[in-house]
């Protein structure tokens, strides 16, 4: 199949690996299983209101791509190298031009004992006034490396179908329920 979009005609580009969950009303999902949903809510940040909202979204399916994983203090994030981030100043980077202590734009549940989003649970809906702004940096763990080379696998696209300057929150599993960052959808 190459590296060319399925569907689309042209070069995949900006795309996350087949395993990254992607914030959604519904929970953290995975984004290959957001495919078969024909559309779905996303959550977003948007940076210049400093707030979290929901947008309509679309996922695609978008061949084989080679993939990198971003390792940040807080967690792990699987996407290709072109995938623009969005840092904690509000400009954005693609994955594979990050470097050790750049800080992102991030965000965690606040602490609230009966509330988490379970690893990838999609029947743990959360709401975006659970969700607060934290602090998240590009790792700087020596030997390993901050962005690391997984090879070729599938990947998927993540469109908004509405919102202009939201960005789409993907999330690392973890204490607390978990952890996410912005990137360009």
């Amino acid at each position: 199949m190459g590296s060319e979009a399925v569907g689309a005609g042209g070069p995949a580009q900006q795309c996350l690996s087949a395993g990254q969950r992607v914030c959604t009303a519904n929970g953290a999902v995975k984004v290959e299983e957001l495919t078969r949903a024909g559309g779905f809510q996303a959550v977003c940040y948007e940076h210049g209101a400093r707030r979290f909202v929901l947008r309509k979204a679309a996922a695609a399916a978008a061949g084989r791509k080679p993939v990198l994983r971003l390792h940040t203090d807080k967690g792990p994030f699987d996407l290709t190298a072109d995938q623009l981030v969005i840092l904690e100043s509000g400009a954005s980077l693609p994955a594979s031009e990050l470097t050790p202590g750049t800080r992102l734009c991030a965000c965690t549940l606040k602490p609230q004992t009966d509330y988490r989003v379970i690893s990838g649970d999609s029947d743990n809906k959360f709401a975006v006034d659970h969700l607060t702004a934290a602090d998240c940096a590009v790792a700087n763990w020596y030997p390993a490396p901050s962005v690391e080379t997984l090879g070729e696998a599938e990947v998927y696209k993540i469109e908004l179908t509405e919102g202009g300057q939201s960005h789409v929150l993907v999330w690392s599993a973890g204490p607390g329920g978990g952890f996410g960052i912005a990137i360009a959808g």
